[in-house]
């Protein structure tokens, strides 16, 4: 792993399509960038399917939790802020780890406009809020993480996604009953790439990025580009991949929140903080308070759900 690191601007394109690897992958080489100041550093990566939540997001309000478990679609909370997306193979993550002086978002996000609208004859454009649109569609969704010594930003590209899955596992049946301070989501109508240019497929959308970062960072070669398999490397990540896998991470770092359910037409307050239920408001009659309380929210959502249909 220390050679992949080394100084100068390179491309790596992740073998694995397991989500907790690759996001443990981006944490690792993010870290370790900052003993290199003069790298930049592209990762190319794609997932089988999941939903990645942000960091500061609840993950119930945001997906269907039982349709995902029914499908056996992973579950995933990553290390930066942001909304949720949905991961498939038709779908390109692409991470740029700088150290925090080049960090520049702006640019990122220019730069992969500017290179696919050229290559595809397409009109995309950058929004205020950092999504990249075709016309009224979005294609992609943008998010960051900031250290003091080093930074990554990191985007999806909707190539050829299923979307039909990707609506129907954001799709958050729980969304009107929690009350929260934590990041929303903006919903937003979504397109591929390539339902507008059949031409556009992933392989060619990785070979054009590896082609365009280096004369973007007016590199004359584009050899300092390699396939790796983060297993290869799994001492160095694996310390992140079992916190993304934890059931801790994924939600008991969720912000507060209280979720409202109606049992027997009388409605009952449930209120979380660090995923333990700490407080039960409504009809002592209807509900035993001792089943409940203290216990971890997703550890009981099955029983609450109960409660709510009878």
């Amino acid at each position: 792993m220390k050679s992949i690191l080394r100084g100068g601007n390179r491309v790596l394109i992740s073998k694995s399509t397991n989500v907790y690897t690759n996001l443990a992958l981006e944490r690792y080489l993010a870290e370790n960038i900052k003993h290199q100041p003069k790298t930049r550093l592209l990762l190319l990566w794609r997932n089988q399917p999941c939903v990645v939540v942000g960091r500061y997001q609840n993950p119930f309000a945001e997906s269907d939790i039982k349709y995902l478990s029914e499908k056996q679609i992973d579950l995933a909370r990553r290390y930066s802020g942001g909304g949720t997306c949905y991961h498939d193979l038709g779908n390109l993550n692409v991470t740029i780890v700088t150290t925090r002086e080049d960090y520049n978002r702006k640019k990122n996000l220019h730069w992969i406009v500017n290179t696919l609208n050229e290559a595809f004859n397409l009109t995309l454009h950058v929004t205020d809020r950092d999504d990249i649109f075709l016309d009224t569609f979005k294609v992609t969704g943008s998010a960051s993480r900031l250290e003091r010594l080093y930074a990554y930003h990191h985007f999806t590209l909707l190539i050829n996604s299923y979307l039909n899955d990707l609506r129907r596992s954001l799709k958050s049946e729980d969304q009107m009953k929690i009350t929260s301070k934590a990041t929303s989501s903006v919903r937003s109508s979504v397109l591929n790439l390539a339902d507008r240019n059949n031409s556009i497929t992933y392989e060619k959308t990785i070979a054009l990025l590896i082609e365009k970062f280096f004369q973007w960072n007016n590199e004359k070669t584009t050899t300092s580009c390699d396939y790796i398999d983060p297993l290869l490397y799994y001492e160095h990540i694996k310390d992140f991949e079992n916190e993304l896998k934890s059931q801790k991470f994924l939600y008991q770092v969720t912000p507060p929140f209280v979720y409202t359910i109606e049992h027997e037409k009388q409605p009952i307050e449930i209120s979380v903080s660090n995923g333990i239920i700490t407080d039960i408001k409504g009809n002592d009659s209807i509900i035993d308070k001792k089943n409940f309380l203290g216990q971890l929210f997703h550890g009981v959502y099955h029983n609450i759900q109960k409660l709510n249909k009878t």
